[in-house]
Formats: structure tokens, sequence, C-alpha cells
């Protein structure tokens, strides 16, 4: 079975449509479906159902799908491998971050690495961690930092730094001078939280779960620094990472609080797929960061 052959499997098992495969790789369609008829034989079992129109994966070709995936994934590793330089003079590094790790975290680790290794070429995505996990299993990047544990079986993940979170309100909130707050203050205000899958908002459910503390939302938002506007303004109160909000506490426009019983704290996570070879950038960058630290 040839890469090529792979490639064009999982592109069918991506779009499920012969017709939009046919005129993305420049293959005819009879030409797929014989491919496609082949592997099956060579396999013994059936990669592909069609009802109607439409095609279904079975479930060997659920698996197929993700074998597949990983062969290709290991040969473009191979060919960087091959084309690396260990100098590190010249390559490219591909690196995904949660948002809080990708607008306040990354900018300077990136900006230390640069300056020892001008000529390497660095991409950074952010998203929430779910989708980063999700750019890792298809390859799109090396590794990335985030900020909620990914439980995917091609995931391996490793704590590399720790972070607290804390309450923040407006700075004339009724709470006033007080270091920490009880509990029970909770009761009656509205938080503003992170979007769904992300992991600042995971691990404040989590702690608020654990301790048995309700607490009323009031909406989401996607984006910290909306949260932090409209804190600002005296609209609810929010529970996010202290390193984010330093700025605005330093400049007194908000005001932080911990709570007396227990401290909302996590771990920034570095993760990459089980099966990723760690190339000498890779590892330099990794210990770049672990020496910067938060």
């Amino acid at each position: 079975m040839t890469l090529r052959k792979l490639e064009i499997f999982y592109c069918v098992a991506e779009k499920l449509n012969m017709t939009t495969v046919s005129k993305e790789m420049y293959i005819s369609q009879p030409a797929i479906s014989q491919m496609i008829k082949e592997m099956e034989e060579e396999l013994g079992v059936k990669l592909f159902n069609r009802l109607g129109k439409r095609l279904y994966l079975t479930d060997e070709g659920e698996l197929f799908k993700t074998y597949s995936r990983r062969m290709m994934n290991l040969y473009q590793e191979f060919e960087e491998v091959l084309d690396e330089k260990k100098d590190l003079k010249k390559g490219k590094l591909k690196i995904g971050a949660s948002s809080t790790i990708g607008i306040y975290v990354m900018p300077q680790i990136i900006r230390e690495f640069i300056k020892d290794y001008p000529e390497i070429d660095i991409s950074l995505k952010i998203g929430n961690t779910e989708d980063i996990a999700n750019m890792i299993l298809k390859n799109d990047i090396d590794m990335a930092f985030v900020e909620a544990e990914v439980d995917m079986n091609e995931i391996k993940s490793e704590e590399i730094w720790k972070d607290e979170l804390i309450i923040i309100t407006h700075p004339n909130h009724k709470w006033g001078e007080h270091q920490e707050i009880d509990e029970s203050d909770l009761k009656s205000e509205k938080f503003i939280l992170r979007e769904e899958g992300s992991g600042t908002r995971k691990v404040f459910e989590a702690a608020m779960k654990n301790n048995h503390i309700k607490y009323k939302e009031s909406f989401t938002l996607g984006n910290t620094e909306a949260i932090k506007e409209i804190i600002m303004t005296g609209l609810g109160i929010s529970c996010l990472s202290k390193l984010t909000v330093k700025k605005e506490l330093d400049e007194g426009k908000l005001r932080g609080y911990k709570l007396k019983n227990f401290e909302i704290d996590r771990e920034f996570n570095l993760i990459h797929h089980k099966d990723k070879h760690f190339s000498p950038l890779m590892k330099e960058f990794i210990k770049k960061g672990k020496e910067k630290g938060i």
C-alpha cells in the first residue's frame, strides 16, 4: 500500500464525497473508486458503505482512518527530520497555544528564542484547548501549550508551569479592599465566563463543583480581553488567570480576590502527539520555555 493511496483514502474519509476529492487531488473519480476497491481487497474489509448517493465510513473504515493519519504523520516527520539542521540555524517550528498562554506567555518566550536563533521560522496558532488538541491530531502543529488536561489517547501531556486563577471585579465593587472573600459572597454575583472548551472555564467549573459552590452565570465571551472590558464597566464578575489581569490590577482598573478556604490553581501543560519525534529544535524551544517560566 502506497502513501498516495493512504492520502486518497484519508481525503475521501474526511470529505465523504468522491467528486470533491477528485477535484481537490486532480484524479478521476473512477480512479479513486478503483483505489478504494484495491485497498478493501488488500485489507480484507469494507471501508465505506454507500447509502443512496451518500458515503459513510464503516467501523473498520473509522479505525483505518485513525491509523492512516498516524502513518502519514510519521512519514511527514521522517521527511522533516531528514531536512533538519542540527545546528538550528535553519528550520521551522509550528507551535500551538490555548488562548491565555498564547496571548500572555508565548510572545515573551518566542522573543527570547528568536534572539538566539534568528533564522528559525516560528508560527503560533492560538485557540481554545479542544481546538489546539485537534490540531495536534492532524499534525498541523508540532506541539502545544494548553491550560487544561486533554483526554485523548493519541496525545501525551506533561506539566510545564503553574498558574493561579482569581476572582476579578470592578475596582469599586462592594467587597472593597479585602484580600480574600468567603464562598458565600459568590452566591449573589453574576459570572461572566469564557466559552465552552476553554481551559480557564474548565478549571473554574471543576473548582466550584469540587467545593460544592453554586454560582450564577450571566453570559459567556470567547475572549479574555473582552471579559476584562465588561468587568471594568461593573457588569458582573469573573474568574481569570492572575497573569492575564496583572496590568489592570497594577493600574487599579480591576480588583482581584482569593477565596479564603482554597486556591484555584492549575497546571499549564505541554502536549504533543504520542508518536511525535522531538526534534532538536522542539527540545530547545521547550528548554527555553521552562527557563523563562511565567
